[in-house]
């Protein structure tokens, strides 16, 4: 029969960190794996039953096996039954079908295992139409219950979410292995407190609305950069997401789904796929939600055209002043990249009136490695942001395409504005 320390030492370094934090263990450097280990060993509250009791049934085989133990067997109280050499509580395991699908990896409570890939060999990297047909599965957790035009700001800001903490994990495990310190928060680019690590987000089993918005609320105010941008996000929106219960129940699944994708750096075939991916779910998004989807994205064909009349080239400021989720001007970006020359010399900047497309826009921004655009929010006629001492900014190149059925009844307001 293993001991408590054999089970630990076949946990990844991610699945002991989520335990330390899931039980609030005291550790004096959650870097060294040994003290984790010891951490959870010694406690009398961190049960191996209680670790494992939210283990899906593949990984618990997986240790079973890895501690020559038998894997026989469908009902995970079994196998937890092996592991900790303790009958587990009645209750105290779910089934492997009560939360999250036979492919996927439940969240231990203890602990989420390591990012889960998607029908994907070892070694091998997420294709963009893999990750495009994923994504867009995700709605089909949502369409129905939902207004389509309701139910893109939810996907979008699980995908952002999942996005920033693994690309966290990414560079904590580089950091580490440089000896420096993972928590530095200078050493990120977004850094990510432990309630927005998915790990934590994983193993949330109600109230899930509640952490979601929690955490939303700790990247933004972590990040400046970040500020408004996932604000606007209710997760727990009772009129489109339903009375508690329903909301935990397809807020699961919507987490489940994302837990399979690995989303960092080193995982992706080519970069800033997640840019084109997030592209490719506007253009569904407005396809599905109809009339409405003008009012955030054009046609693709039709933003290509008008910049390659532009011909945008290095070193030029450029504006869109009703930029919706922000198609001209990452084609704008594309448009360099194709001529060979360098995007990031290009000076972008938006104005857009609605908070919830601004969101996206500059969540688009940043999936394209376009963290410098500067994307204001507010009505650009009435209220314009773009200015320089309250006069209007001079911009080499400006493209729109503005809402032209907006009725203005405030003409005579607008004659006389000082901007």
């Amino acid at each position: 029969m293993p001991s408590k320390r054999d089970v630990l030492a076949q946990f990844s370094r991610e699945e002991l960190q989520s335990t330390v934090e899931a039980f609030e263990l005291a550790v004096a450097d959650r870097r060294v794996r040994e003290q984790l280990v010891e951490a959870i060993a010694s406690s009398k509250k961190a049960t191996l039953v209680d670790v494992l009791a939210d283990f899906s049934r593949d990984r618990l085989k997986e240790l079973c096996r890895a501690l020559a133990l038998d894997d026989a067997g469908r009902e995970k109280a079994a196998l937890v039954e092996r592991l900790a050499g303790s009958k587990a509580p009645p209750g105290s395991v779910r089934p492997a079908h009560a939360s999250t699908p036979p492919t996927a990896n439940a969240a231990p409570r203890g602990g989420a295992p390591a990012a889960v890939q998607v029908d994907l060999f070892p070694g091998e990297r997420l294709t963009i139409d893999r990750l495009e047909a994923h994504l867009w599965a995700s709605a089909d957790i949502l369409r129905g219950s939902i207004d389509s035009s309701d139910y893109k700001n939810f996907i979008f800001g699980l995908l952002f979410v999942k996005r920033l903490s693994d690309r966290f994990d990414e560079e904590c495990d580089a950091l580490v292995a440089e000896g420096a310190n993972p928590e530095d928060t200078d050493e990120h680019q977004f850094f990510v407190p432990p309630r927005a690590r998915w790990a934590s987000i994983q193993r949330t089993a109600t109230n899930i609305g509640d952490a979601l918005n929690k955490a939303c609320s700790a990247l933004e105010e972590k990040n400046t950069g970040l500020e408004g941008v996932l604000a606007g996000i209710d997760f727990n929106d009772e009129r489109k997401l339903g009375d508690a219960k329903n909301r935990d129940a397809v807020l699961a699944r919507l987490v489940q789904h994302f837990s399979k994708l690995n989303l960092r750096n080193t995982s992706l075939s080519e970069p800033y796929m997640l840019g084109r991916a997030y592209e490719y779910l506007i253009e569904r998004f407005a396809d599905d939600a109809g009339k409405k989807g003008g009012e955030f994205y054009t046609p693709r064909m039709v933003v290509k055209l008008i910049v390659e009349i532009l011909q945008p080239r290095e070193g030029m400021r450029i504006c869109d002043p009703t930029c919706g989720s922000g198609g001209m001007l990452i084609e704008c970006a594309h448009y360099l990249e194709r001529h060979k020359q360098n995007p990031n010399n290009l000076s972008l900047f938006g104005q857009e009136k609605n908070l919830g497309t601004w969101a996206i826009c500059k969540m688009n921004m940043l999936l394209h490695g376009l963290a410098s655009a500067k994307i204001e929010k507010g009505d650009t006629i009435r209220d314009p942001k773009l200015v320089d001492g309250g006069v209007l900014r001079v911009f080499d190149r400006v493209i729109a395409n503005p809402p032209f059925s907006l009725v203005h009844r405030r003409r005579d307001a607008l004659q006389h504005s000082t901007v």
